[in-house]
């Protein structure tokens, strides 16, 4: 059974995780091709509780919850994944031999997540890729650190995450019948996915289309294409808009002739009546890394203050004085015929400072075509919660 992650997260909790990944996506320059914002935000709590003044008051309001939730936050997302078979979380503490960890700090978190740095490089190095490995099931084999920066870190705060999910339709794949228009016509050999969906899956608006793309084990893979005139954020933000299934409405409303972006309505003769919805569905394979300097995103995830090694505040977390000096993110998913997996793995350094029939019944039939760039993510169904996002710029290949 996969109630446990509702049960422990509130409505509260999941929009103050959903509306943080919204900020940063849509904050930054560009869209990463794979983020996960639920990576980072167990960090967040985690050094907000080791915080105290400015500091603590900064990470608090990005986070978007009192001190009081924020303390049970990383816990509960531990026990809940633990039920939800599609995921698996883990979170890592490593200190350094100089740091002593506040014990009421060290003794919110599950007794195997708390390690030692030796202060040897390479040693040091081995440990912490081999334990991102395990944790996303060899999809990132290395944390994404510098254990040798000029900086030496005293004290890493890690989450894993991983996300696997088989569709409960799947795709017909295909490379050598490519889209008939659109800019990704001419490439060679693209790994074009088809399949034809009986109820509501697509929504519209004005200017988006949103496919969902059910997975089993209560996981969705949302897929939304924006209208000409809409830039690649927002895309993103009509995404993240749409995990409410209120948002848009059916695209089956439209009639013959009608379209909405992406989405052409037909009439053909079938052999049988017509009992429900029938859409047809073509998008493209993905498989995309990307990894992230989450110091860029300073202000969106608060952290100027955490970064700032002369205003840094963590009295709380251990009597030395740390500052994030370093904070990244490593993240991968892949968009397949059958199903969709993703990992991230978030690391925060911290630094001193120091199917021949008759066709005669008629049918109607809506399709839509990811022909061209567009926007996923990767949702637990039940709470809505967003757990992988990002932007496909091109297709996978054959």
């Amino acid at each position: 059974m996969s109630t446990a992650l509702q049960d422990l997260l509130t409505p509260a909790d999941v929009a103050a995780a959903n509306a943080l990944t919204r900020r940063w996506l849509v904050g930054r320059d560009q869209l990463p091709s794979a983020a996960s914002g639920l990576g980072i935000w167990p960090l967040l709590a985690m050094l907000s509780t080791g915080a105290v003044d400015e500091t603590r008051a900064e990470l608090l309001a990005a986070l978007g919850a009192d001190a009081d939730r924020v303390a049970t936050l990383p816990r509960s997302l531990l026990d809940g994944v633990r039920t939800t078979p599609a995921i698996n979380a883990a979170l890592g503490v490593w200190a350094g031999p100089e740091v002593v960890l506040d014990p009421d700090w060290a003794a919110s978190l599950p007794v195997e997540a708390v390690g030692a740095l030796t202060g040897d490089t390479a040693a040091d190095k081995a440990h912490l890729d081999q334990w991102a490995e395990t944790n996303t099931d060899g999809l990132i084999d290395a944390m994404p650190i510098d254990l040798d920066a000029p900086e030496p870190i005293e004290l890493l705060l890690a989450s894993a995450l991983l996300v696997r999910t088989e569709w409960t339709t799947a795709f017909e794949e295909s490379t050598y019948a490519p889209f008939p228009s659109g800019p990704w016509t001419g490439l060679e050999q693209p790994r074009i996915l088809r399949a034809t969906y009986h109820d509501d899956v697509l929504r519209c608006t004005g200017d988006a289309t949103v496919l969902t793309v059910r997975g089993r084990d209560d996981i969705d893979v949302l897929l939304a294409l924006g209208g000409d005139g809409l830039a690649p954020h927002a895309v993103m933000n009509t995404l993240i808009d749409a995990v409410d299934p209120a948002w848009g409405r059916p695209a089956t409303e439209l009639k013959p002739g009608e379209r909405a972006v992406g989405v052409h309505v037909s009439e053909y003769m079938g052999s049988a009546p017509q009992t429900g919805p029938e859409i047809g569905a073509a998008t493209v394979a993905f498989d995309v890394t990307d990894d992230l300097d989450l110091t860029a995103d300073k202000g969106a995830l608060g952290l100027v203050l955490a970064a700032d090694r002369t205003k840094a505040q963590f009295d709380r977390l251990t009597a030395k004085k740390l500052y994030v000096s370093q904070a990244k993110q490593s993240c991968t998913a892949r968009f397949s015929a059958t199903g969709f997996e993703a990992a991230a793995v978030t690391a925060v350094g911290m630094a001193m400072f120091g199917a021949v029939p008759v066709f005669e019944h008629p049918h109607v039939r809506h399709e839509v075509a990811f022909d061209r760039p567009f926007a996923y993510l990767a949702v637990h169904r039940p709470t809505g919660l967003v757990l992988v996002a990002g932007w496909v710029a091109e297709p996978a290949l054959g």
